[in-house]
């Protein structure tokens, strides 16, 4: 009863000015409750529980960084909250 594995992407792409806006857009399958961000080498993570559904199928939620600084490059990955427990990790992203 394995979860799928959630999926990562960044809006306008993963090059991106230092001062320009980034957008990750993480999407999994529907009825998720949460979905975090998860930058490797940080133990802080970003939660959200503003999840929408984006089609029949998939829900996702987005993770807006407004002011893109040299301390946001790095890799992000993507997991998932369905009851009871966690999904896999996405893919790698490297900004």
């Amino acid at each position: 009863d394995l979860l799928p594995r959630p999926s990562i992407s960044a809006e306008p792409g993963t090059v991106i000015p230092l001062g320009s806006h980034v957008t990750f857009v993480c999407r999994g399958p529907i009825g998720i409750q949460t979905f975090r961000l998860e930058k490797e080498g940080r133990s802080a993570y970003n939660d959200t529980e503003d999840v929408s559904q984006s089609s029949p199928t998939e829900s996702e939620a987005r993770f807006r960084i407004d002011s893109v600084s040299e301390g946001d490059a790095g890799t992000y990955r993507c997991v998932y909250y369905k009851a009871p427990k966690w999904s896999a990790q996405s893919d790698c992203l490297e900004l």
